[in-house]
């Protein structure tokens, strides 16, 4: 049976979530598929659902991924042999919790991996971050955090959005996730970027020690088959590459202190929140 307490990784985008979902994967321990981008929408949508016959539930989970922009990611063809397969749950099957657990073991299979445990490393999770924590307060929730200057810098190389926009989008993931994280009954881990990159075999022992996984120093290196996202998008292409310390205070390299000092208020009170110096 799946693992009964799946491990999220959540934080502002470009903050490590793939990194730390590649060594995690490398372990071969548990399987975190590429960003799922709805998940958070469909739990926060499923109580609407209560009218819906359990067969056009399911065919409404699976649409919700099989029609997102990146469903390529996945790098499966289809989600529709799992409708056929969920359609046919026995009558105590026929909850969100099993589906959801059912799908992300399907996810595994597909990509030829066994092991039973799954966790999530989307950072738009952020914005559901609420039900999410709802729907699974025993959860391991493993918030990382970055210098929302390098966050911001490596959002505008990438294209995701413009200044402004890169500004609000770390400052709200971060808020949303000391806000909901208070509600989750295990206690989530907090790491930094900076640590995690500076000094990656003691945070990452740390890491696997809270999350109940066993821990190999060749897990650092090990680069697993089949990432999905990761090869398909080039803001990605570090994570394949040895962990290093060198994106820490990237920033000055394209942007300046005085765009960030003219930023809203509320960056530079997360920022200390945080504890970076600003």
């Amino acid at each position: 049976m799946p693992h009964s307490s799946p491990l999220f990784i959540v934080g502002a985008p470009r903050s490590g979530n793939t990194l730390t979902r590649r060594v995690l994967m490398a372990s071969g321990q548990i399987y975190i598929p590429p960003e799922t981008y709805v998940l958070g929408e469909i739990l926060a949508r499923w109580r609407k659902w209560r009218g819906l016959t359990w067969r056009e539930k399911v065919w409404l989970f699976c649409a919700f991924f099989d029609r997102h922009d990146m469903f390529a990611d996945f790098e499966i063809e289809s989600f529709t042999p799992f409708a056929k397969e969920a359609c046919e749950f026995e009558f105590h099957e026929r909850t969100l919790e099993h589906l959801v657990d059912r799908f992300y073991a399907f996810m595994a299979r597909q990509h030829g991996f066994t092991e039973q445990r799954w966790g999530d490393k989307t950072p738009w999770n952020t914005v559901h971050l609420k039900d999410i924590v709802r729907a699974y307060p025993d959860a391991y929730f493993l918030y990382l955090k970055r210098d929302g200057r390098d966050v911001v810098a490596s959002q505008l190389k990438s294209d995701m959005r413009d200044f402004e926009s890169s500004v609000q989008r770390w400052i709200d993931a971060n808020a949303s996730c000391r806000r909901h994280l208070k509600k989750a009954r295990r206690a989530p881990l907090e790491v930094s970027y900076e640590d995690l990159v500076t000094d990656p075999e003691t945070v990452f022992r740390s890491i696997f020690d809270w999350a109940d996984l066993d821990y190999e120093l060749d897990y650092l290196t090990k680069i697993p088959e089949r990432l999905g996202d990761v090869g398909r998008h080039e803001h990605h292409a570090a994570v394949t590459r040895p962990i290093t310390a060198s994106s820490i205070g990237k920033w000055q390299d394209s942007l300046t202190a005085d765009q960030f000092a003219a930023a809203q208020p509320a960056f530079g009170d997360m920022m200390r929140t945080l504890g970076y110096d600003f």
